[in-house]
């Protein structure tokens, strides 16, 4: 579990102002925690953000209180990608949640190794359950897959009492083998290649010319 320390923040403190001198606005709430502006350090929060995903519990803890959340929202600028604002929500204890969760594959499949191409689906997976059941991956040993095989939802690690938001027959990851791929090249070549000139008919010989 990730930690982070943030304070409390006035009214009266201006975003601007508080992103001039370092720091990342901010609010926590939840469904027994009213809304309660914060602000965390902005090297704090970028060390955070590098380290966790969005599904990542973070023990927060400001002017004497803690709390288990996760980050909600976190806004950034379009132009210089700073962070501006950032949001984290606050659940009850054992409380159903719904959250993606990123799937980390482990080692090269044994296909990759005879010349197939790994086709990764879904890079992560909406899940649903308890809080303390919610991990910040799904770590998945992919050695085993062969030419023309797959790994489904139904063959994912969930921990006990999470289930997958998606049918179980999905496939996750996929094996290409080389004759397929040499296929689909084939087809996409045809397809832009241009199109050759029709040859002009000769015009017909007139009558009494040899």
């Amino acid at each position: 579990m990730a930690k982070i320390t943030a304070r409390k923040r006035s009214n009266s403190e201006k975003p601007k102002a508080l992103r001039r001198q370092g720091w990342v606005p901010g609010v926590v709430y939840g469904p027994h925690l009213p809304s309660t502006p914060i602000a965390v350090e902005y090297k704090v929060l970028e060390r955070l953000v590098a380290e966790i995903t969005r599904s990542t519990r973070i023990e927060l803890e400001y002017d004497g209180e803690r709390h288990f959340v996760f980050i909600k929202e976190l806004q950034r600028d379009p132009i210089t990608d700073r962070f501006l604002h950032v949001d984290f929500y606050a659940p009850e204890p054992g409380q159903i949640m719904s959250l993606d969760v990123p799937i980390r594959l482990v080692g090269t499949p044994a296909g990759v190794k005879a010349g197939g191409i790994l086709e990764h689906i879904h890079e992560e997976i909406p899940v649903e359950g308890p809080l303390e059941a919610i991990p910040p991956y799904i770590e998945v040993d992919i050695s085993d897959l062969g030419l023309d095989e797959a790994l489904l939802v139904k063959d994912l690690p969930l921990p006990e009492g999470l289930r997958p938001l998606l049918p179980e027959d999905e496939a996750v990851v996929n094996i290409l083998p080389p004759k397929v791929l040499v296929t689909e090249e084939a087809e996409e070549e045809a397809a832009e290649a241009p199109e050759a000139p029709a040859e002009e008919a000769a015009p017909p010989e007139e009558e009494g010319e040899s």
